[in-house]
């Protein structure tokens, strides 16, 4: 599973997997969520953050979250 720490934002639409080596074109909500992440706020503050600012529900922005969580640990 890749670790926060391993991701390095560039420009806020690329990042750079330190470990395996490997680029990758994210999204702005992927970029929102790994700036979050690294902050290592709680997950309901996380949710919280993440549907005020794409003005969705909590519930919806949980299940992002959780599918973004999950391509983390297969971006290798």
């Amino acid at each position: 599973m890749t670790k926060l720490t391993d991701l390095q934002l560039i420009n806020g639409r690329l990042v750079f997997d330190a470990v395996s080596g490997k680029f990758y074109r994210i999204s702005d909500s992927a970029c929102f969520l790994i700036e979050v992440l690294k902050r290592k706020l709680a997950l309901d503050d996380i949710i919280v953050a993440y549907a005020g600012r794409y003005k969705i529900t909590q519930q919806t922005a949980q299940r992002d979250i959780e599918a973004f969580l999950n391509d983390l640990g297969v971006m290798r």
